[in-house]
């Protein structure tokens, strides 16, 4: 995963479309994007080439449009296979199930039996750009 701040003073429409270009290539698992908000005090809040407040919506749009494309076809490729998960507990939103991490940090519900703190191998089932779904492997073969 990555941090990525937009609109920087002096972020021309090319430095962007670079930005764009390495989030392609690299293909992060997960982006926490950020638009740039200037900060009393600071080099970078007195800078003259402030991006427009519009330019930088633009783009923050755009870019979690790619990064949640592309973080939603990381994790599809992962459907099919088998992954370790620590189990953290209960989903949240469907208690029903468990919930855990992959060792990508990948958040997994899943159906299951094991506790938290337990490390479970789990078939993935579906993914979507922020969760996969499955079931505990044991599970599968019996």
């Amino acid at each position: 995963g990555t941090d990525i701040i937009v609109g920087f003073p002096g972020e021309t429409e090319a430095d962007f479309a670079q930005t764009i270009e390495l989030v392609e290539q690299v293909r992060y698992d997960s982006a926490f994007t950020f638009v740039y908000s200037p900060r009393a005090g600071t080099e970078a809040a007195a800078m003259s080439d402030q991006v427009q407040h519009d330019v930088k919506i633009e783009r923050m749009e755009r870019l979690v449009e790619v990064t949640q494309r592309v973080a939603r076809e990381q994790n599809e490729a992962r459907v099919g296979g088998v992954e370790e998960v620590l189990v953290e507990g209960a989903s949240r939103t469907e208690p029903s199930l468990l919930r855990g991490r992959t060792r990508r940090n990948t958040t997994v519900v899943f159906s299951g039996g094991a506790a938290a703190g337990e490390l479970v191998d789990v078939r993935i089932e579906a993914a979507t750009s922020t969760t996969l779904r499955g079931v505990q492997d044991a599970l599968v073969a019996a």
